[in-house]
């Protein structure tokens, strides 16, 4: 795989996979204050969102490493 451009994708990459990281938090904040309000419904309603964005962002952290240690 050429190298051109592949370590200034990465450092995009990892700072779009911090981003997201940022973004999950914030929303388990909004779960967690919905459960401590007895918002049951609405709590649940984030728990399959929360796991798509862990999900994309083990994703992401797979497709960087690719680029960065291709070895590996």
């Amino acid at each position: 795989m050429p190298q051109d451009n592949l370590e200034e994708w990465a450092a995009r990459l990892e700072q779009i996979e911090e981003q997201m990281g940022a973004l999950y938090e914030q929303i388990r904040e909004l779960q967690r204050e919905l459960k401590t309000a007895g918002r049951k419904k609405d709590f649940q309603a984030f728990n399959e969102p929360l796991e798509r964005l862990a999900r994309y962002g083990r994703l992401f952290g797979e497709i960087r490493g690719s680029w960065v240690d291709p070895d590996a």
